[in-house]
């Protein structure tokens, strides 16, 4: 938590040097976190669980007062400044770069917090499991079960967590 104060108050620094525009603030964001501090996703082991960590983006900026949300592409999960229409997407796998590839508008909207926790937790899941750590695949779906779905999701949750557990005895 220390650390995510420290790199806020150095972009919230770094942010009040520009103009103050969308555009501007987000590039200040991936110029600090992608280029000063290095933060990208390990290319040769993509689907590495730390490689889910990236949202820090959303939360250094929260705490710069830079409006950075999670947006769920298909495959790929980005950061959007929504100050500006369309919104100024950044890619933190790549180092913050700028998503310069056409987004379907029905994408184009900031995730609630609950969405992007279960999409990280769904991919820890899988990742957990294609390494065969089975204690950490339980762990990511064991968390799932405290954010808010639909029952018939809910149940698919519970339905994957038994089976994984059983895969113990």
């Amino acid at each position: 938590m220390a650390t995510l104060d420290e790199l806020g108050a150095e972009l919230s620094s770094d942010a009040e040097r520009t103009a103050g525009n969308a555009d501007e603030q987000a590039r200040a964001c991936a110029d600090l976190l992608g280029g000063a501090h290095g933060f990208a996703g390990d290319r040769k082991d993509y689907d590495l669980p730390d490689n889910s960590m990236l949202v820090l983006y959303v939360e250094v900026g929260r705490r710069a007062g830079v409006p950075l949300a999670g947006v769920g592409l298909p495959g790929h999960f980005v950061v959007g400044h929504f100050g500006t229409g369309p919104p100024l997407l950044l890619d933190p796998f790549n180092g913050g770069a700028i998503v310069e590839e056409a987004v379907a508008e029905t994408f184009l909207r900031p995730w609630r917090s609950s969405e992007i926790a279960m999409r990280m937790l769904n991919n820890l899941v899988a990742s957990y499991q294609r390494r065969g750590d089975l204690g950490g695949a339980i762990r990511a779906a064991a968390m799932r079960l405290a954010l808010p779905a639909q029952e018939t999701l809910r149940d698919g949750l519970r339905a994957e967590l038994r089976a994984m557990q059983a895969q113990l005895n």
